[in-house]
């Protein structure tokens, strides 16, 4: 069976591109644009990881990834941000159950070796 991959992101583009390779990667890719349809996408497909970008229109990534550790601790949660982050930031985000970090604009053949490479950690 196909993990699945939960992208959240409110650039179109970035989480077309990136749902198109990794499904060519062989993963089962669901798509949100916002941090609502995110959650509820999460809750009703549960994937094995979830991408999503820290700032969201309605919502911050910090907030999807304390909302989705409530409700299970199995995703493997990567946040994707455009900017510098702080160390703050980053120990806020890892503390509230981050697994890693990208920073845009970044590889999507290193971002799927990650990623294989987490689910095998967790024996998926």
């Amino acid at each position: 069976m196909a993990h699945k991959i939960l992208i959240i992101d409110d650039d179109n583009h970035l989480r077309e591109s990136l749902a198109e390779v990794l499904d060519m990667e062989g993963y089962t890719c669901f798509e949100a644009a916002n941090a609502k349809a995110g959650i509820s996408s999460a809750k009703k497909n549960k994937p094995d990881v979830v991408i999503m970008d820290i700032q969201l229109p309605d919502s911050s990534g910090f907030q999807i990834c304390q909302e989705l550790r409530r409700f299970s601790k199995d995703f493997i949660l990567i946040m994707m941000t455009g900017r510098f982050l702080s160390a703050e930031e980053k120990t806020q985000g890892l503390s509230l159950g981050a697994d890693d970090y990208l920073t845009k604009p970044f590889d999507v053949q290193e971002l799927s070796i990650r990623i294989r490479q987490m689910l095998a950690r967790k024996g998926k």
